[in-house]
């Protein structure tokens, strides 16, 4: 039994077969996911599907960084009030993505007051980090210190992971563990003790081999997850057991 950590079932690549996209999960062995939002828009769809499938599908509350240039105030306040009244699991995805034009001191902005909203819920936080993994350890080391902290498909490589462990950060790892070129993500999923490791797809995107290139959805988990059990020396199982055990005491779910 798998947990898909992170998807966006709103997509519209996704949503018009929102029920087959369950039933194969499922039938992959994925029984739980959680959908995330990533603006006021996608926070608000991620708390619907939630709703439908109660017990299988989870959602976030997100301001994602490259949203950072078009959330303003009536945008954020919607997004605020969607995390104080629909009941996410965590605040995300949120972060920095330095990949892109999007102003880095709104980036900023929005990402502190994030972290800020999550404190007051009480609410963990899953971080975006794209291209800016030193300017990420800064602010959580900053502003989250005692937090919840799941870094969302872990990119920083080995090098990093002890700074991350460092603030009790949880590692979610990808489909690029199983890329041809993502040798750096599995030398870090070597490093990464069983029990600080999740798994999940970001479906659509992030297509783990050998479907890379067409759309990923959350039955793809099971790539991610065999993949990482590999690196470890673990079985499926074994696997399996722990990152739904860290996952579920991440989001508290029951």
């Amino acid at each position: 039994m798998l947990i898909d950590t992170h998807c966006h079932l709103d997509d519209e690549r996704l949503l018009p077969e929102e029920a087959d996209v369950i039933v194969r999960a499922r039938e992959a062995g994925v029984t739980r996911m959680v959908t995330i939002g990533t603006d006021e828009k996608t926070s608000a769809a991620a708390a619907a599907i939630a709703s439908r499938h109660p017990g299988v599908v989870w959602h976030t509350v997100g301001a994602h960084p490259n949203e950072a240039d078009r959330i303003g105030e009536p945008e954020w306040a919607e997004i605020a009030r969607l995390a104080r009244t629909t009941k996410p699991v965590a605040i995300g995805e949120i972060g920095l993505d330095f990949h892109y034009e999007t102003s880095k001191e709104r980036q900023y902005d929005l990402f502190g007051k994030s972290i800020a909203l999550a404190k007051e819920l009480s609410l963990p936080i899953v971080i975006h980090d794209r291209d800016a993994h030193e300017e990420i350890l800064k602010v959580l080391k900053d502003q989250a210190l005692g937090m919840r902290i799941l870094m969302h498909c872990y990119s920083a490589g080995p090098a990093l992971v002890e700074k991350f462990m460092a603030l009790g950060c949880l590692f979610s790892i990808a489909g690029p563990v199983t890329f041809k070129n993502g040798q750096e993500i599995r030398d870090a999923v070597q490093l990464i003790p069983l029990d600080r490791l999740v798994v999940e797809t970001d479906a659509p995107y992030l297509t783990p081999h050998p479907h890379r290139g067409k759309r990923n959805e959350p039955a793809f988990t099971r790539l991610t997850a065999e993949k990482v059990a590999e690196v470890k020396g673990l079985s499926l199982e074994e696997t399996a057991k722990a990152t739904t055990h860290n996952a579920l005491r991440f989001f508290s779910i029951r």
